[in-house]
This record gives C-alpha cells, sequence and structure tokens, in this order.
C-alpha cells in the first residue's frame, strides 16, 4: 500500500544506445550528475551534494543536441519512476508530447532524482524525497552541463510536473540570484504546489496510528510513513502534517486544541527560502494546472473517506474516516478506530483512537477544495493482499484533492473554493486549466496544444531563409499554396515537402522529381500554425509555417 501519491504510469521502453551527436533519434546514455552546490539539510549537521541522472533522447531531424526542452521529475521517494517512464508524462491520449517535440527538432532530456547510498555518511538517501533545496541545485549543474554540450544558442524550455515545479523554480531563481545566465526562455509548471500540496488529515493519522500502536505496531506502516510522509519533502510541501498536531511526548494521541491545518516547521523553512527567491523573471512563465477554474469541489466537505471493518483471526479494527469538514465547523470527528480482540472467544475493545480537524471560517477543508486530484485506489498494489483488499472495500469516496487550484496558479486567496476568473494577481504570464477536477498530472488534448502553442514561438523557425540555404520560402504566411524558390546552380534529384500539424500529424505530403525554379504545393488545410517538413533526400528541415 502506498500512503502518498506515487504516480503509476506505463512504462516507455527505448533501446539505450551510446551517447552521441549526429544521428537523428538517438537516445542517450543515463548520466549520473551531482548538485552544483553543496546543500545542510534542515535537520542535518554539515551540507552535502546530492546525486541525480539524466538522460537525452535527441530529436528525430538531426541529432544534434541544439534545442534543449529539459523535463525534472517530482516527488518519487521509491524512484517507482525511472526516466524510460518519465518519458510517459507526455502522453495525451492520442500521442506523447515529447514524441511531437523530437519530430519538430527538439531534443528532450529527463532528469531523475535516484534512490543513493551517500559516500560521505554512507546514509540511504531516498533522492525523489530528498530537500527541493538539493535537487534544485542538481537542476542547476544539469543547465550548466547541456550549456556546455550543446550546438548554437537557442533557449531552453524546463518543465517542472508536480514537484519538479518546485524544483525547477528554485534552480532558476537560484541561478538568477547567483547573476549565472540559465539560458532558459520559457518555464513550464505543471500542477506544482507552490502554495502547498494535500494528503487529507485523517489518512495521515490513521497511517501513524497504525505505525505506533503497541497493539498494531505494524512495520510496513511506520517504514511507508517515514518515507511518504516524513520525508524532507513532504514536510516542505504539505499544507497540514500530522506531526503538528500530536500532542507532546505521546507517539499517536492528538493535542485537540490543535485543529486547524497546521503544516510542519519544515515548511515554514522552506517557504521562507522560497517567498525571498520569488519566481523567474528572466523567463516566459506559464501553467498547466489540472484543478478546475470553475470552483467544483472534490467529493464534498466532511465527506466519508473510509467505513469498514479489518478482520482477522485475533480480532478486527473498525475504521470510520472523513474529509475534513466545512467552513467554520469545529471538533469534527475525522478519525474513529476501534481495536477489537477475541478473548477467550468473545470481542473486547482493547483500544480506540479518534481524531477531531476544523476549517477556517473563511474556507472548507482542503480535502475536497478544487484542485488535481488522486485516486485512493492508487496507493494499492495492482495485486492487493487480503488487508490491504479490507482497506479498499472500506473506501467510500474515490480521490481527493491533492494540489489545489490556487496553489498551482499561486493566487493568494484565503478560500481555496474560489473560481479562478482571469483578473487575480499570478506570477504566470499565461495558464491552463480545465473546468472540471483533473487527475494529478493528466495532460489533456487542450493542455497539450496550450503547450504547443506556448513553445512554437520559441524554438520553431520563423525566417524566411532555411537552414537548407539553397531553397527560399517565398510566402509565411501562405494562403491557398506554399511557394518554395529553389537555388537555380544547385541541382536537386527529389524533394518531398510534408505539412504536420502543430501536434505533429502529417497532413499533407507531395514529391518532386528533378525539380527547378519555384515550387509550389496547394494546402486544404484550415488556418493556424503548421510546420513544414522540407527533404532533399540527404538533409531534413522543419520551418514553422502560418496558413491564412
Amino acid at each position: 500500500m502506498k500512503l502518498f501519491y506515487t504516480i503509476f504510469i506505463s512504462t516507455f521502453l527505448l533501446s539505450i544506445q551510446a551517447l552521441a551527436q549526429g544521428n537523428p533519434g538517438d537516445v542517450g546514455a543515463i548520466i549520473s550528475i551531482e548538485s552544483y552546490a553543496a546543500f545542510q539539510g534542515y535537520d542535518e549537521a554539515e551540507a552535502f551534494l546530492g546525486e541525480g541522472e539524466y538522460q537525452i533522447f535527441y530529436d528525430n531531424i538531426d541529432g544534434n543536441l541544439d534545442k534543449p526542452f529539459i523535463i525534472c521529475d517530482g516527488f518519487d521517494p521509491e524512484d517507482s519512476r525511472d526516466i524510460a517512464s518519465i518519458y510517459s508524462v507526455g502522453d495525451y491520449g492520442s500521442g506523447n508530447l515529447f514524441d511531437d517535440l523530437r519530430d519538430q527538432g527538439i531534443d528532450v532530456i529527463l532528469l531523475n532524482f535516484p534512490n543513493y547510498t551517500r559516500a560521505a555518511d554512507g546514509a540511504i538517501i531516498n533522492g525523489g524525497a530528498d530537500y527541493i533545496e538539493r535537487n534544485g541545485l542538481i537542476m542547476v549543474n544539469l543547465i550548466e552541463t547541456i550549456k556546455a554540450d550543446m550546438s548554437g544558442s537557442q533557449e531552453f524550455i524546463v518543465l517542472g510536473p508536480s514537484m519538479g515545479g518546485l524544483i525547477t523554480r528554485y534552480a532558476l531563481t537560484y541561478m538568477e540570484d547567483a547573476a549565472m545566465e540559465h539560458k532558459t526562455g520559457l518555464w513550464v509548471s505543471f500542477d506544482s504546489p507552490h502554495r502547498g500540496a494535500n494528503v487529507p488529515i485523517s489518512f495521515q493519522y490513521a497511517v501513524n496510528y497504525f505505525a505506533e500502536s503497541s497493539y498494531i505496531n505494524n512495520e510496513d506502516m511506520a517504514a511507508m510513513r517515514d518515507i511518504q510522509l516524513n520525508s524532507p519533502a513532504a514536510k516542505q510541501m504539505l499544507l497540514d502534517h500530522y506531526s503538528s498536531h500530536i500532542t507532546d511526548g505521546e507517539n499517536f494521541v492528538q493535542d485537540t486544541a490543535i485543529q486547524l491545518p497546521t503544516p510542519n516547521p519544515f515548511r515554514d523553512t522552506f517557504m521562507t527560502t522560497m517567498n525571498s527567491l520569488g519566481f523567474p523573471q528572466q523567463t516566459r512563465n506559464i501553467a498547466l494546472v489540472n484543478g478546475s477554474l470553475s470552483g467544483n469541489m472534490v467529493e464534498s466537505p466532511g465527506a466519508v473517506l473510509m467505513d469498514g471493518e479489518l478482520t482477522q483471526d485475533e480480532g478486527s479494527v473498525n475504521l470510520n474516516l472523513h474529509f475534513t469538514p466545512a467552513a467554520g465547523i469545529t471538533n469534527f470527528n475525522v478519525d474513529d478506530i476501534e481495536l477489537i480482540a477475541i478473548i477467550f472467544g468473545s470481542p473486547y475493545t482493547v483500544e480506540t483512537f479518534n481524531a477531531v480537524s476544523e476549517s477556517p471560517s473563511y474556507t472548507a477543508g482542503l480535502d475536497s477544495a478544487p484542485g488535481g486530484t488522486v485516486l485512493f485506489d492508487s496507493y494499492f498494489s495492482e495485486d492487493p493482499t487480503e488487508e490491504e483488499q479490507q482497506i479498499m472495500d472500506a473506501i467510500q469516496v474515490d480521490e481527493f484533492s491533492f494540489i489545489p487550484t490556487l496553489s498551482s496558479l499561486v493566487i493568494a486567496d484565503q478560500n481555496w473554493y474560489n473560481v479562478v476568473i482571469g483578473s487575480e494577481i499570478t506570477p504566470f504570464d499565461n495558464y491552463y486549466g480545465p473546468t472540471v477536477n483533473e487527475q494529478h498530472l493528466t495532460l489533456s488534448e487542450g493542455g497539450k496544444v496550450f503547450l504547443m502553442d506556448e513553445i512554437a514561438p520559441l524554438y520553431l523557425d520563423t525566417a524566411d531563409y532555411l537552414t537548407m540555404s539553397t531553397i527560399k520560402l517565398l510566402n509565411n504566411p501562405a494562403k491557398e499554396s506554399i511557394r518554395l524558390q529553389l537555388d537555380s546552380k544547385t541541382t536537386y534529384s527529389t524533394i518531398s515537402l510534408s505539412l504536420y500539424s502543430i501536434t505533429g500529424q502529417k497532413l499533407q505530403e507531395t514529391s518532386i522529381s528533378n525539380p527547378q525554379g519555384i515550387l509550389s504545393m496547394p494546402v486544404a488545410v484550415s488556418s493556424g500554425l503548421y510546420i513544414l517538413h522540407i527533404s532533399d533526400g540527404s538533409s531534413l528541415v522543419a520551418h514553422k509555417v502560418f496558413i491564412q
């Protein structure tokens, strides 16, 4: 059972070739990389370097590393997403964004944070849940590395899914603060928790109780809690953390005087740093969010999260968990757990656990706020144990709000349920979101089009002369046909022209043998932005064209 969000995505299998340039479609080797500088964690006695790994997926046109598109992984404490799986974050239903970009001459670079044993002190580090700042410094080193290795002077695009948005934001602002050139023209935040993330506090209480109760003392629960809830990154992101509600000197007993959402002190320290750095100033900043912009709720405040009985030979556990309540309600029972033991053939209650919660007067609980959602079933394995199956059967709601909409857009509104009308102050130059809440890191067709429209002006050629210098584009924008002027001193065997949609779908294709003078390709598409591929048999050029 997984007790913090882990995205289960299909594995994208690719043959791994040696790192090389010059061959379209090559995939480089996985390369280890350290952080640009050492970072001292809030509970560490000294500063340590972090370790990551990256892989380059070269474009399908010329194979040269000249148009970098960097994707940074997010929260993944068990390293369940390897680099090949991170590639699937680009899936949008009918295709893959990264495949489309590579077809248009863009090089895709994926950064992962694996688990490793730190050489300096022998500590086992869950890279995908380590301090966000340390992973941000790995991103800084990756940008510096790509700058040194690439050809040309093209600006970067950097995309951060989920916690990756915080990591990349830290890296870019760190570089700007240090007067380092990051060469990034476009920064994309993909459903990232800039104002914090949420896991139902009732769920957190229950996990900690099962780990700490002397009657249960479940070692698996304790291990998962320590990795998934108590890791540095989790404590930095969560808006409400069970540890801040526990009575001093107790392991799981709640201090009922602390009912309102209260983060772990790690979060306060982290936000002091992020507020000081702010947001990148030398980039165009855009956001793709999965939470509803229309204020649609996820279930309802106070909804029954879990209701059922877990049975075993020696006894049973009655579970009754709730979402946090509507605004202003106090002493709302979110956890009600009863342990029943069979003693001399009869059931006896041996221990109970209860916890209460309150929402502020100005907003209902985080659990049902508009936001990118997580399915509760995703916490469990595809082949659940008997205990896991009983817990799954007790689940009464499908999902909860993981990244509130206002968090991903950095809108400083106290009411998490308010509609986004477009006039709010936000650090983003442009953003896209749905009217209905989507699962966290869903790339919809609309989201894909939004991204491609933002990417096109930065990466796709707009000059009249192509890099194939003997061919001149005569009309851009074009209306009824695309016209090309061939160099009179050059002999061509065949010229092939292919017109693609911005999402990579081939719409038209024609080949002309022994061409001379001016070529004309009639177009039968609606007005908009398209990609023209021109090939002379030995080289291929991708060129952006506008059809009126």
